[in-house]
């Protein structure tokens, strides 16, 4: 791959125009859409040149690392300068009937109730065979024993090396991989200042990126990391305003509902996250202002809140 040609990817425009050199077969391995874009003899596969003026050159240089890399650096939060104190909402959430939603966030199953293991069974749940008809004895036909299977003999110490065998590292924190394999996983925030806009919405342009040129694996990447930073985040009142965002952005770019009522899976999850802390987002000004836009998401959103009760 590294020794194939390159193609020249002009991304964005005006002053944030940006150029990306990518070797052609490295793209052309992520979608059938970049397949033929490289090899159908079009002006892009003749020139080696391709034009994307709608796309963030930030967006792009995600791509081009899942590219090469099958994983991308997640998208960095903002320091949010005010002296404003705020606290983290309680969690879990409750409806607005006093019970706590039961709604799990897509890809999320659940949580079932513990139960006991069960006694060993043997298969079929009959009971173990004894020694006899169509069974090994552990006597031969002369009525003799077998002979036992002797123990294999330990030696002092041998546990102490396996131990230090087994608990080998040789990989430091700051060894490149490790800590290249840390800016893959999503974050969590711990403070109310801390903006998570640019977090979703960079997971979220990704997402389109890859659902408008086929990259099915990246497309559920993002929504992967997505999820599991949902999960983690601390919903101060300050942050629903990032959730808001993100909210706005599915149902500007995303797919409209389909006739069958099937949804863009980018705006089914923010739509079960939104349901499922509905008490936080239920009164709070940035979550009315988007109600007063209208469109798509009201519907969705009453056809959910109805469809659980909450």
């Amino acid at each position: 791959m590294i020794q194939s040609e390159v193609f020249i990817f002009n991304i964005g425009k005006d002053s944030r125009r940006r150029s990306f050199s990518v070797h052609s077969k490295v793209v052309a391995a992520t979608s059938s859409y970049f397949r033929a874009l490289v090899n159908n003899g079009m002006v892009e596969s003749c020139t080696k040149t391709v034009e994307y003026p709608d796309v963030e050159p930030e967006d792009f240089a995600r791509f081009i690392e899942y590219a090469y890399r099958k994983d991308y650096c997640v998208p960095t939060w903002v320091h949010e300068k005010t002296d404003e104190k705020d606290k983290a909402l309680p969690s879990p959430p409750r409806s607005w009937f006093g019970q706590h939603s039961s709604i799990p966030l897509s890809g999320q199953p659940a949580r079932q109730a513990r139960i006991g293991l069960p006694s060993p069974t043997p298969l079929f749940g009959q009971p173990a065979p004894q020694a006899g008809f169509g069974q090994p004895s552990s006597k031969t036909l002369f009525d003799q024993s077998l002979p036992e299977k002797k123990k294999k003999p330990t030696f002092e110490g041998g546990d102490a090396v396996r131990a230090h065998f087994d608990t080998r590292s040789y990989l430091a924190a700051e060894d490149p991989r490790t800590v290249m394999l840390v800016t893959f996983e999503p974050k969590h925030n711990i403070a109310p200042n801390q903006d998570f806009t640019p977090v979703f919405l960079g997971h979220a342009r990704l997402y389109t990126f890859a659902c408008m040129r086929g990259v099915d694996p990246l497309r559920r990447l993002t929504l992967h990391k997505l999820h599991r930073t949902l999960l983690g985040f601390q919903l101060y009142s300050r942050r629903v305003w990032d959730i808001v965002e993100l909210a706005r952005y599915a149902y500007n770019q995303g797919e409209d509902r389909k006739v069958d009522g099937t949804k863009d899976e980018l705006r089914q999850l923010v739509l079960e996250y939104i349901v499922r802390e509905v008490t936080v987002f239920g009164k709070h000004p940035a979550f009315l202002l988007l109600l007063e836009e209208g469109g798509e998401f009201v519907v969705d959103f009453w056809s959910l809140v109805s469809k659980e009760k909450i």
